[in-house]
């Protein structure tokens, strides 16, 4: 009988690998094991490997005085052990983080003299040198074009460039790794990573010596967001909570009384607002501030004012007053506030309340309050209608995104606010807690009417982008998208077959959308998500002619959830070790029931011929039973008319 020949046994490994006493694969001049984690690769020869074996026995007590004479040859093979250990410090991470500060001298510019990038301008993980200055412009550029308060601001835009070369080197590598994405020829993600990871280390080193700056926070915000687009969700959680902190600590929460000049002063405010707005769309579990009762926070960032007016200057926005146009990028920023709350709303799903969702007194109630409330400090001029956007030109529209890049951000989330906030799966949910023996029909006209007018509203917004060819690069707007398309999914399931249509359709057009993000892999990994949940209820409804469906919630959370749906499976491991990872469990499957809400009376359907069916059905008591849970049975809100048509004249004083 023949057996497979054993793997040839490796004469020597790397010292890395024997360090981590790991198994190498034996390559050189670099082994696979060590480049795939871009670390330094070296072999010590047989002759450093006896020295080492004889001084480690010289330790032992029991050896004889005689083993410490040495002669000359056992010197020089000292000596080589002692560069080899002196070659594996030099190149630790430890010494290049501790080294950081070096690599920016005392002249500018704040980095080294550049030397010949790699063809895909990456950089040697061992050396940290920085690619080309034409390379550090070129990505400077896309990320004001591209990134810059879209959603997050950082910095002050005027002189942003001019200021780029004299920046600390963790932030031009967080840059590099950002913006570098959107290049025409784009970077290979192996040299993203590379700049990833070497402003983490320089970062990280900074912080340990206690040279913490304003570029410190800024290089911490730029990580979390590419962390957390990557997937890994808890180390982004990790960088911007621990930049709040130092923010914290450094006084950034409220307006400063010293003497800055004004760029400074300017990317405090942005910064500290950047990471309140990084945490708020990430869904971290903060202290959220209510933006409309405090009056210490730092002013709002500056704004590009409004295309529209013939001043091109920015908003200045000295206070927190309600009475002033505070800028686009501060409407942002209070719109945000709202969706904080709501998504914290909706990750308590069908939990048990006291108050029914109609009580004046529950959450829901004061959430639509506030989001009321956020529409009468809305400047007219930037709604809908005003704004104008569809009559630009695209040549226009792309030489002030720092406006419309903003805007669009406001418009799309202000709908998706309510489309969440009103979502017929969290309701149906919240709704089963409770014993009631009728919904108000009120309520169920409201909800209704809410839910069909706001995600008309979204695939509007969506075919106005598609026909200016405007290219969003917002990556949250792409999981805005997304609940909408939720919402079509479950309203597609109904037994009328041009509804069904019409609902799949604006589906798909949803879709698109989200896959339109091809530089985010996040929003892919969404859409994804997004395309399964699709084929998983389409082939449950067509095995279920009696649309009594056991669902996966889980899928449904994927989805609606944004932290979740950025995360990539087992991520945790390349942050926590065995002792704490062991305790996180990752699991999807929340298989759960439910009954659809009872759709609304509607006059134009309205059947005489059954009223008397119809009157007492109304009078049973609405009350949920555990066989008859069937998430998306059917639409919950069937046969709503939609808002079919006058699109741009609704709400005459604009849109938000």
């Amino acid at each position: 009988m023949s057996y497979e020949r054993a793997s040839k046994r490796i004469r020597q490994a790397c010292e890395p690998c024997r360090r981590k006493k790991s198994r190498c694969p034996g390559e050189k001049p670099i082994c696979s094991h060590c480049a795939r984690l871009r670390q330094s690769c070296f072999y010590a020869n047989e002759v450093e490997r006896s020295s080492r074996g004889s001084m480690e026995r010289v330790s032992e007590p029991r050896r004889s005085a005689s083993v410490h004479a040495t002669n000359n040859s056992t010197i020089e093979d000292r000596l080589k052990f002692v560069e080899a250990k002196l070659a594996e410090v030099v190149s630790s991470p430890a010494f290049i983080s501790n080294s950081g500060s070096n690599l920016q001298p005392s002249t500018s510019p704040a980095y080294p003299a550049p030397q010949t990038p790699a063809p895909n301008g990456s950089v040697s993980a061992s050396t940290g040198e920085l690619p080309s200055p034409e390379l550090i412009n070129a990505v400077g550029e896309s990320y004001l074009l591209y990134c810059d308060c879209q959603p997050i601001p950082l910095f002050q835009r005027d002189s942003f460039m001019q200021t780029l070369h004299s920046r600390e080197p963790e932030l031009l590598f967080a840059l590099l790794a950002m913006a570098g994405r959107f290049l025409e020829h784009h970077m290979s993600r192996i040299s993203a990573d590379g700049y990833l990871e070497k402003s983490r280390q320089l970062v990280m080193g900074r912080i340990c010596e206690g040279k913490v700056e304003l570029s410190t926070l800024q290089t911490l915000s730029l990580l979390s967001m590419v962390d957390f687009t990557n997937g890994n969700t808890r180390r982004a959680s990790m960088h911007g909570s621990l930049a709040i902190s130092l923010a914290h600590s450094a006084g950034l929460t409220s307006e400063s009384q010293q003497s800055f000049t004004s760029i400074v002063l300017e990317e405090r405010r942005r910064c500290f607002w950047g990471l309140y707005l990084l945490k708020t769309l990430q869904a971290a579990d903060f202290g959220i501030m209510d933006l409309a009762g405090e009056e210490n926070l730092p002013w709002y960032p500056e704004s590009a004012k409004t295309p529209n007016q013939a001043d091109g200057s920015t908003v200045v926005i000295n206070n927190l007053s309600r009475n002033q146009d505070t800028g686009v990028v501060a409407c942002t920023l209070q719109l945000s506030e709202i969706w904080f709350k709501i998504t914290r709303y909706a990750r308590r799903r069908g939990k048990p309340s006291k108050l029914p969702p109609w009580s004046p007194q529950s959450e829901y109630a004061t959430i639509m309050a506030q989001q009321m409330e956020s529409e009468t400090r809305m400047p007219n001029v930037h709604r809908f209608k005003p704004a104008q956007f569809s009559k630009k030109a695209i040549e226009e529209l792309n030489a002030n995104r720092d406006y419309w890049g903003p805007w669009i951000y406001l418009q799309i989330l202000y709908h998706t606010n309510l489309c969440l906030l009103n979502h017929p799966l969290l309701l149906s949910l919240r709704l089963r807690n409770f014993k009631s023996p009728i919904i108000p029909e009120m309520f169920l006209q409201s909800t209704a009417d809410l839910v069909s007018s706001h995600t008309s509203w979204i695939t509007h917004l969506i075919g106005m982008l598609e026909a200016k060819s405007f290219k969003v690069t917002d990556p949250f707007l792409g999981h805005c998208v997304a609940i909408t398309a939720t919402i079509y999914l479950q309203e597609s399931f109904v037994e009328d077959a041009e509804i069904r249509e019409q609902k799949m359709e604006n589906f798909a057009k949803c879709l698109k959308f989200v896959r339109g993000f091809q530089e985010w892999p996040h929003v892919g990994r969404l859409a994804d998500k997004l395309e399964r949940l699709g084929e998983t209820l389409t082939s449950a409804y067509g095995q279920a002619p009696d649309r009594n469906l056991l669902v996966d919630l889980g899928q449904f959370w994927e989805v609606l959830e944004y932290c979740t749906s950025s995360e990539v499976l087992g991520s945790a491991r390349n942050l926590f070790g065995p002792s704490l990872h062991s305790g996180l469990l990752y699991s999807t499957t929340e298989m759960g029931h439910t009954s659809p809400l009872p759709p609304p009376t509607r006059v134009d359907t309205q059947d005489f011929a059954s009223a008397s069916v119809e009157s007492a059905m109304r009078g049973m008591p609405f009350v949920y039973s555990d066989e008859e849970l069937a998430v998306l049975e059917e639409s919950f809100f069937t046969q709503r008319p939609e808002l079919e048509s006058g699109l741009n004249d609704w709400w005459s004083t604009g849109n938000l």
